[in-house]
């Protein structure tokens, strides 16, 4: 009887395996803002619309095989904005540019921009808002449970963008949250 018990079990997979880690996210501070004026001024009057990046929510779920059938981990995140309408707003759509650099020793390997269209509430000046889910396929590396890779998000800021936030805002206090 015990025999006819344990051959029951043969042909399944009995193997449990954890999600791969994920890499750790950054949000460099001058990357974290994007500021939109009408370009008639540099001041409050003209402000189009502020969005500030809030955080980053993620995770890492075992993804598919590359072409040479090696491991990937797949990393899915989202953005939680916060938006600000200006003085000089009159549309009640904004587009916002932003990017996922994927970082091994500190140099970029990858980056995807995305770009994302958020409708504004008419009867609010602040709202918050999340981005859709991106996956981000990312090769798992020998060991699953730590990750060789990093990532910074930001958004795609131009130079005259980069260099008034460099100058002008205070750095964010960014708050990683990876599940």
């Amino acid at each position: 009887m015990l025999v006819t018990l344990l051959t029951g079990c043969e042909g399944e997979d009995t193997t449990h395996t954890f999600a791969p880690a994920c890499p750790k996210f950054d949000v460099p501070s001058p990357l974290a803002d994007l500021i939109t004026y009408d370009g008639k001024g540099l001041d409050a009057a003209h402000r189009l619309t502020s969005t500030h990046i809030l955080a980053v929510q993620g995770d890492c779920r075992t993804g598919p095989k590359d072409e040479q059938k090696r491991p990937l981990t797949r990393v899915r995140l989202s953005l939680n904005l916060q938006l600000e309408r200006g003085p000089a707003a009159k549309g009640d759509t904004v587009t916002i540019p932003y990017f996922v650099a994927i970082l091994q020793d500190g140099q970029i390997v990858d980056k995807k921009i995305f770009t994302e269209t958020v409708k504004l509430t008419p009867s609010l000046s602040v709202m918050q808002a999340n981005t859709p889910l991106r996956f981000i396929d990312i090769p798992t590396g020998n060991n699953p449970q730590i990750s060789p890779y990093s990532m910074e998000i930001g958004f795609q800021l131009n130079h005259d963008e980069l260099t008034y936030n460099r100058t002008h805002l205070r750095a964010a206090q960014f708050q990683e949250h990876v599940q």
